[in-house]
Protein backbone atom coordinates (compact mmCIF):
# COMPACT_ATOMS: atom_id res chain seq x y z
CA UNK A 1 0.00 0.00 0.00
CA UNK A 2 2.61 2.74 0.50
CA UNK A 3 4.69 1.69 -2.69
CA UNK A 4 1.72 2.25 -4.86
CA UNK A 5 0.48 5.67 -2.68
CA UNK A 6 3.88 7.02 -4.10
CA UNK A 7 2.57 6.76 -7.70
CA UNK A 8 -1.56 6.48 -7.65
CA UNK A 9 -1.62 9.82 -5.81
CA UNK A 10 1.07 11.30 -7.63
CA UNK A 11 0.08 15.13 -9.58
CA UNK A 12 1.04 15.53 -12.80
CA UNK A 13 3.96 18.37 -12.32
CA UNK A 14 6.14 15.56 -10.50
CA UNK A 15 4.88 12.94 -13.09
CA UNK A 16 6.29 14.94 -15.59
CA UNK A 17 9.44 16.01 -13.89
CA UNK A 18 10.11 12.61 -12.86
CA UNK A 19 9.64 10.78 -16.48
CA UNK A 20 11.50 13.42 -18.50
CA UNK A 21 14.58 12.98 -15.58
CA UNK A 22 14.30 9.13 -16.90
CA UNK A 23 14.60 10.07 -20.47
CA UNK A 24 16.96 12.77 -20.46
CA UNK A 25 19.10 10.48 -18.37
CA UNK A 26 19.03 7.37 -20.70
CA UNK A 27 19.72 10.02 -23.59
CA UNK A 28 22.79 11.03 -21.62
CA UNK A 29 23.69 6.96 -21.76
CA UNK A 30 23.67 6.82 -24.93
CA UNK A 31 25.39 10.27 -25.25
CA UNK A 32 27.56 10.57 -22.37
CA UNK A 33 29.80 13.06 -21.31
CA UNK A 34 27.39 14.89 -18.46
CA UNK A 35 26.18 17.61 -20.97
CA UNK A 36 23.02 19.06 -21.31
CA UNK A 37 20.93 16.30 -20.48
CA UNK A 38 22.15 14.88 -18.04
CA UNK A 39 22.03 17.63 -16.26
CA UNK A 40 18.60 18.28 -16.86
CA UNK A 41 17.50 14.98 -16.33
CA UNK A 42 19.27 14.92 -12.49
CA UNK A 43 18.05 18.18 -12.20
CA UNK A 44 14.27 17.22 -13.25
CA UNK A 45 14.47 14.19 -10.95
CA UNK A 46 15.52 15.72 -8.11
CA UNK A 47 12.74 18.83 -8.77
CA UNK A 48 9.95 15.86 -8.96
CA UNK A 49 11.30 14.20 -6.38
CA UNK A 50 11.20 17.28 -4.21
CA UNK A 51 7.49 18.08 -5.75
CA UNK A 52 6.15 14.68 -4.88
CA UNK A 53 7.91 14.96 -1.24
CA UNK A 54 5.97 18.09 -0.83
CA UNK A 55 2.48 16.96 -2.08
CA UNK A 56 2.45 14.89 1.58
CA UNK A 57 4.60 11.90 1.17
CA UNK A 58 5.49 10.45 4.78
CA UNK A 59 9.18 9.65 5.10
CA UNK A 60 8.76 6.14 4.57
CA UNK A 61 7.14 6.97 0.53
CA UNK A 62 10.04 9.63 0.48
CA UNK A 63 12.93 6.71 1.09
CA UNK A 64 11.39 4.55 -1.18
CA UNK A 65 11.14 7.23 -3.97
CA UNK A 66 14.67 8.36 -3.38
CA UNK A 67 15.88 4.72 -3.67
CA UNK A 68 14.02 3.71 -6.82
CA UNK A 69 15.46 6.92 -8.65
CA UNK A 70 19.16 6.18 -7.16
CA UNK A 71 18.32 2.36 -8.53
CA UNK A 72 17.66 4.27 -11.71
CA UNK A 73 21.15 6.07 -11.65
CA UNK A 74 23.02 3.20 -10.51
CA UNK A 75 21.52 0.50 -13.43
CA UNK A 76 22.20 3.53 -16.27
CA UNK A 77 26.06 3.90 -14.63
CA UNK A 78 26.43 0.15 -14.64
CA UNK A 79 24.94 0.30 -18.45
CA UNK A 80 27.16 2.47 -19.15
CA UNK A 81 30.59 1.06 -17.88
CA UNK A 82 29.54 -2.49 -19.46
CA UNK A 83 29.01 -0.40 -22.94
CA UNK A 84 32.39 0.87 -22.27
CA UNK A 85 34.34 -1.86 -21.63
CA UNK A 86 32.56 -3.80 -24.26
CA UNK A 87 32.88 -1.20 -27.12
CA UNK A 88 29.62 -0.43 -27.46
CA UNK A 89 30.35 3.38 -26.67
CA UNK A 90 33.90 3.47 -27.80
CA UNK A 91 33.13 6.00 -30.39
CA UNK A 92 31.74 8.66 -28.28
CA UNK A 93 33.82 11.71 -26.92
CA UNK A 94 33.86 10.41 -23.17
CA UNK A 95 35.72 6.98 -24.29
CA UNK A 96 37.99 8.18 -27.27
CA UNK A 97 41.49 7.17 -27.12
CA UNK A 98 42.83 9.32 -29.61
CA UNK A 99 46.18 10.49 -29.41
CA UNK A 100 49.17 12.18 -31.64
CA UNK A 101 50.77 8.98 -31.96
CA UNK A 102 49.13 6.45 -33.58
CA UNK A 103 48.32 3.49 -31.38
CA UNK A 104 50.52 0.97 -33.97
CA UNK A 105 54.05 3.15 -33.37
CA UNK A 106 55.36 0.19 -31.61
CA UNK A 107 54.80 -2.29 -33.82
CA UNK A 108 57.23 -3.17 -36.10
CA UNK A 109 57.20 -3.16 -39.75
CA UNK A 110 57.26 -7.15 -40.19
CA UNK A 111 54.58 -7.47 -37.64
CA UNK A 112 52.26 -5.19 -39.53
CA UNK A 113 53.95 -6.43 -43.27
CA UNK A 114 51.77 -9.75 -42.31
CA UNK A 115 48.30 -7.24 -42.67
CA UNK A 116 49.05 -7.10 -46.69
CA UNK A 117 46.25 -8.29 -48.99
CA UNK A 118 43.86 -8.40 -45.91
CA UNK A 119 40.84 -6.71 -46.09
CA UNK A 120 38.54 -4.94 -43.52
CA UNK A 121 36.64 -2.18 -42.94
CA UNK A 122 36.92 1.80 -42.60
CA UNK A 123 35.96 2.42 -38.81
CA UNK A 124 36.09 6.62 -39.30
CA UNK A 125 36.11 7.87 -42.72
CA UNK A 126 38.98 7.97 -44.19
CA UNK A 127 40.03 11.66 -45.54
CA UNK A 128 43.94 11.14 -45.72
CA UNK A 129 44.29 9.01 -42.56
CA UNK A 130 41.40 7.24 -39.80
CA UNK A 131 40.97 3.99 -38.34
CA UNK A 132 40.15 0.29 -39.83
CA UNK A 133 39.12 -2.59 -38.47
CA UNK A 134 41.43 -5.11 -40.14
CA UNK A 135 41.17 -8.79 -38.61
CA UNK A 136 39.37 -7.94 -35.66
CA UNK A 137 41.79 -5.03 -34.87
CA UNK A 138 41.35 -1.42 -34.97
CA UNK A 139 44.56 -0.02 -36.97
CA UNK A 140 45.09 3.70 -37.74
CA UNK A 141 45.64 3.81 -41.30
CA UNK A 142 46.50 5.99 -44.35
CA UNK A 143 43.91 6.02 -47.52
CA UNK A 144 46.09 5.75 -50.55
CA UNK A 145 43.71 7.28 -52.48
CA UNK A 146 41.03 9.82 -52.11
CA UNK A 147 38.49 9.84 -49.39
CA UNK A 148 36.99 6.42 -48.09
CA UNK A 149 33.75 6.33 -46.39
CA UNK A 150 33.39 4.80 -42.97
CA UNK A 151 31.70 1.59 -43.54
CA UNK A 152 33.68 0.96 -46.69
CA UNK A 153 35.00 -2.39 -47.57
CA UNK A 154 39.22 -1.73 -47.32
CA UNK A 155 41.89 -3.56 -48.50
CA UNK A 156 45.89 -3.51 -47.01
CA UNK A 157 47.85 -2.61 -50.23
CA UNK A 158 51.15 -1.64 -48.18
CA UNK A 159 53.45 -0.97 -45.34
CA UNK A 160 56.05 1.56 -45.33
CA UNK A 161 57.51 4.08 -42.48
CA UNK A 162 55.23 2.21 -40.26
CA UNK A 163 52.30 3.35 -42.09
CA UNK A 164 49.09 0.88 -42.97
CA UNK A 165 48.23 2.19 -46.20
CA UNK A 166 45.11 1.17 -47.26
CA UNK A 167 42.57 1.61 -50.59
CA UNK A 168 38.96 1.17 -51.21
CA UNK A 169 38.04 -2.56 -51.63
CA UNK A 170 35.01 -3.92 -53.45
CA UNK A 171 33.76 -7.36 -52.83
Amino acid sequence: MEFTAIFTQMGWVPAVLLSVGVVFSIVEVFVPGFGFFGIVGMGSMVAGIIVRIAQGLNVLQSIVLILLVLGFFAVAGMFMVFSAQHGILSQTGLFETNTTISRDYDKTEKELRKLVGKSGRAVSKLNLGGKAKIRGKIYDVVSATSLIPAGAHIKVIEIKDNHIIVRKWFE
